[in-house]
């Protein structure tokens, strides 16, 4: 009979844990690791991670393509690269955007050697900055600056475009 109650309060306490387990946000966002491009879609969220997503603002009109939308997903019991992750905006305008990651605390800003220039060309692209407080390239001809900020006062990682 204890042998069968100590079984038991076992698997509870395993069942307790996998259903308290953070949702793991990095297969998703790891392409940022990689540099900070304009290609990246962080607008479709994977069924995965919609149950992690305690609500979502936008703002704009999204039915005016050139309108800027802004999109908030404000999380619960969410992680990106072994942090606590409270919160992910999305940015989409005409032609510039940016993904803004919210951490917990200012432990983040540990992440930043992970976090790579994007491939360099060197006769269309320019490394203007590139410290622990993130990077800014110039991009080719009109296309602008590309850059990634590590903010420590608001405690968010983004990359621009």
């Amino acid at each position: 009979m204890r042998k069968s109650l100590i079984i038991l309060g076992i698997a509870f306490l395993g069942q307790t844990t996998v259903a308290n387990a953070a949702t793991d946000w990095t297969p998703y966002l790891k392409p940022m690791l990689l540099g900070c491009d304009e290609d990246l879609q962080y607008t479709d969220i994977p069924n995965r991670y919609k149950a992690s997503i305690a609500s979502k603002k936008v703002k704009g009109d999204t039915s005016d393509e050139s309108e800027e939308i802004i999109t908030t997903y404000t999380l619960k019991d969410s992680t990106a690269f072994g942090m606590p992750l409270t919160k992910v905006e999305v940015l989409s305008g005409d032609e510039w955007g940016h993904l803004t990651l919210f951490f917990k605390d200012n432990k983040f800003k540990s992440l930043r050697p992970k976090f790579k220039l994007p491939k360099i060309n060197p006769v269309h692209m320019k490394v203007l900055e590139n410290n622990a407080s993130g990077y800014e390239i110039k991009m080719p001809g009109d296309k602008g600056n590309r850059a990634l900020i590590f903010n420590a006062k608001q405690k968010t990682i983004t990359c621009d475009w």
